[in-house]
């Protein structure tokens, strides 16, 4: 099973990748990604409690 923390992360990496195509700092990029990353993060928390099954 993926962690509903690495479904966010993942999500949050490619809304970034298709938001941006200048380059930002590190710091600026850190930013950015947590200012997306936790948002998505709480909605899947609401949405699977349990974590997200693989159908593998």
């Amino acid at each position: 099973m993926i962690s509903n923390e690495h479904r966010a992360h993942d999500l949050a990496v490619a809304i970034m990748q298709a938001k941006y195509s200048e380059k930002l700092s590190p710091i600026e990029a850190y930013h950015e990604y947590v200012n997306v990353l936790l948002p998505i993060l709480r909605e899947i928390d609401k949405d699977f409690p349990d974590g997200i099954k693989e159908h593998v």
